[in-house]
């Protein structure tokens, strides 16, 4: 692994360091991700031996634009760069955003036992959160920015509150957002029932203790972070923006962003609720995740 010292903004002393990482190293495979093509197409140049790919993270319109989509266009086109999409809807796009033909899907991958297999239950993950036994728990697990809906979750959570006094909301992450949504929390004078947990690394203990997962993303590639939460078993409640891909669990319910927020409420606070349409979770393994890239990379 090496630290590059990226600097915040455009910084093209990155075209330099990648570059002389990559002659040194002198690799079979280049694998890229988000928004680095900028700085990697000088290194990719004549590089007629070495197999090149690129995951797009995110539907291709909201993943890259401007300066953006013409370096990972130009990677595509004319340094034979693969695209790589997570879901085969998305590889649809992406060879209509960028006018290839060529994208492929790579499924994204997580180690399942870690969330299948959590030392604590529901009663012992809420006790290390100091929550009440019998609280109703809803939670998310993301970055603070505008994509993942948190005001909205706010709103939610809030008509929650009014149905049933004793729930908690848990907020896992930080990011540009968490004071303004710590502001809008106060507003509503609902910051006794709210948790900011901030970065954590006992993310599968801490969705055991949820009775709900929310994540209404205003849109979202393949997020990880969902098919997480649906290896525990937990109930999700997604928003219908998100890939219908997404959902592995017949606990997964979707709701459409335009519905209010009454609706989303009781969605989530009713038990009976199932979801028919529902795809294989063992396909996101990291095991079998792996071996798809190996064969990809052609070492299998």
């Amino acid at each position: 692994v090496y630290y590059l010292d990226k600097k915040p903004g455009l910084d093209f002393t990155m075209i330099r360091k990648i570059k002389k990482i990559i002659d040194e190293f002198n690799p079979d495979v280049i694998h890229s991700h988000l928004y680095c093509m900028k700085y990697l197409i000088p290194s990719l140049l004549n590089k007629k031996n070495v197999r090149m790919f690129h995951t797009i993270h995110n539907e291709p319109q909201k993943d890259a634009r401007g300066g953006n989509k013409l370096a990972n266009k130009l990677a595509f086109k004319i340094c034979g760069v693969t695209p790589i999409a997570l879901t085969d809807d998305l590889r649809g796009e992406v060879n209509k955003y960028y006018s290839v033909n060529n994208a492929i899907t790579v499924h994204n991958g997580i180690c399942l036992d870690n969330f299948k297999e959590v030392s604590v239950d529901t009663h012992n993950a809420k006790k290390r959160l100091e929550i009440p036994p019998q609280s109703f728990v809803v939670g998310h697990v993301g970055r603070f920015f505008k994509q993942k809906n948190h005001t909205f979750i706010i709103d939610i959570f809030a008509d929650i509150l009014k149905k049933r006094k004793d729930s908690i909301l848990l907020l896992v992450g930080d990011g540009e957002l968490k004071s303004e949504i710590q502001n809008k929390a106060r507003e509503l004078g609902i910051t006794s029932n709210v948790k900011f947990l901030g970065i954590r690394d006992d993310i599968p203990e801490i969705i055991t203790a949820m009775d709900v997962f929310l994540f209404p993303s205003l849109h979202e590639g393949f997020p990880i972070t969902l098919i997480e939460a649906q290896a525990t078993g937990v109930k999700c409640v997604i928003s219908s923006a998100i890939d219908k891909n997404s959902i592995l669990s017949e606990n997964t319910l979707s709701v459409n962003l335009e519905d209010a927020v009454e609706h989303w409420s009781e969605v989530i606070l009713n038990p009976s609720l199932k979801n028919n349409d529902f795809r294989n979770i063992d396909d996101y393994d990291i095991s079998k995740i792996t071996e798809k890239l190996l064969e990809v990379y052609g070492v299998i």
